[in-house]
């Protein structure tokens, strides 16, 4: 009897390993923002940029990530002009600003301000005052939200490269 509970207990033991494994994972940063409810429409605008990709592999980098509601902020058909055919280069333009490559977490801006290259090539200002962190005209509303390949920042306005 003892010889079938092994043969038993170790493929059981074997496929418990698998899934804790598995579920321990950490996401990268694309998976991040497609499971949050609160960047539906980034997770649209990095897609139509064709930047998804590269934000589920490569890294690490720090996104600022506009919420919904930032989205929102902007003019009425500003989100559905962007995400037209004939916009893409402005639209890659605009998601690439609110990348940059490295993991800068929000302790990296306490007390100072930052000059952060963007993957767009313009200089991202991050601010760190009191109890808030400043991304050029945004702030975070919610810092360090953390993936395998990077750190994501919520912020509460979509930031603008010089056009």
């Amino acid at each position: 009897m003892r010889v079938k509970t092994r043969f038993v207990a170790l493929p059981m033991l074997a496929l418990t390993l698998a899934f804790t494994a598995g579920a321990a994972r950490a996401e990268t940063l694309m998976e991040t923002v497609e499971a949050s409810d609160k960047f539906a429409i980034w997770a649209s605008a990095i897609e139509a940029a064709g930047l998804s990709e590269q934000l589920d592999k490569d890294g690490p980098y720090t996104v600022f990530a506009p919420t919904d509601e930032a989205f929102e902020r902007l003019p009425e058909g500003s989100v559905q002009a962007l995400l037209e055919p004939e916009n893409r280069d402005q639209l890659v333009r605009l998601v690439a600003y609110h990348l940059a490559k490295g993991r800068y977490e929000s302790g990296r801006f306490e007390g100072r301000v930052t000059r952060i290259e963007s993957l767009q090539g313009d200089v991202i200002e991050v601010e760190g005052r009191y109890d808030e962190i400043l991304v050029d005209a945004a702030e975070a509303v919610e810092t360090d939200i953390p993936s395998s390949n990077g750190v994501i920042h919520a912020i509460d306005n979509v930031i603008l490269p010089v056009w």
